[in-house]
């Protein structure tokens, strides 16, 4: 049955001196709240290809991140660990109870892989697509040519700067351990962006970030790029489908 007190509306909510705009809605159910965390300078319109599937599955939380899309900037640090203190805060206010689903695109997904570490309690179950991570500056980027390394460095002003970036990594690095947290690391294999050699360090870090749970998966989808959910949303659905079932075993 349906939650008609939870609509699809946006909505804004001051977390202490900035305030965020997030969505909450979708059906009412005995699974986990699914809490979607964009790509890095991407809004919370960025799910709009999976979000109709999931959210007559069950409940979806998206947001977006302090200075970006309709949510109010501040002075506070762009970091992942500000980032996760501002989500749980806004999760709390917006009277979303756990434990979470949280499911994060590159650095979408050091941030929940971060909040997972770091809230464990609170969380069912994690979904990296296609996830940054923290190494990736030192040992794939140096594989690049001299143009698409440009272009990488050039994106860090939308949002944190490159050293708040260094510093996101430096807090993955630092984190621990999810046990035996249920874990689905997803990589697309269509990016032609990369050469062989950065393709191979992407798909090898991809696999090194299975190690950090017990009951992990890797999953590799063909004919999909970085935003494996634009590109394959069904595949997506279907993941999303699979971890619900065993974040609701997971969280009785």
């Amino acid at each position: 049955m349906s939650d008609t007190g939870i609509n699809q509306a946006s909505q804004k909510l001051d977390i202490g001196g900035v305030k965020l705009c997030f969505k909450y809605y979708g059906e009412v159910s005995d699974f986990p709240t699914v809490v979607f965390d964009s790509g890095y300078g991407c809004t919370c319109n960025y799910w709009a290809s999976i979000s109709d599937e999931i959210s007559s599955q069950t409940r979806m939380f998206i947001y977006d991140r302090a200075g970006i899309g309709e949510s109010e900037n501040d002075e506070k640090p762009r970091h992942s660990q500000q980032i996760i203190e501002n989500l749980r805060s806004l999760l709390q206010k917006a009277n979303v109870p756990s434990p979470y689903l949280l499911v994060g695109h590159s650095f979408g997904g050091l941030n929940v892989r971060l909040y997972a570490s770091t809230y464990p309690e609170e969380v069912a179950g994690v979904i990296l697509l296609d996830p940054c991570h923290e190494d990736q500056n030192k040992i794939m980027v140096p594989l690049f040519s001299d143009e698409l390394k440009a272009e990488y460095y050039s994106q860090f002003v939308l949002e944190g700067s490159i050293q708040e970036i260094e510093e996101s990594f430096e807090q993955a690095r630092k984190s621990k351990s999810l046990g035996n947290l249920p874990l689905f690391v997803v990589t697309g294999t269509l990016q032609p962006h990369h050469n062989s050699e950065s393709m191979s360090a992407w798909i090898s870090f991809h696999k090194e970030l299975t190690k950090l749970s017990t009951r992990s998966k890797h999953i590799i989808v063909q004919n999909a790029g970085h935003a494996i959910h634009i590109d394959q949303p069904n595949v997506v659905v279907d993941i999303v489908k699979e971890m619900l079932l065993l974040s609701k075993a997971k969280s009785k």
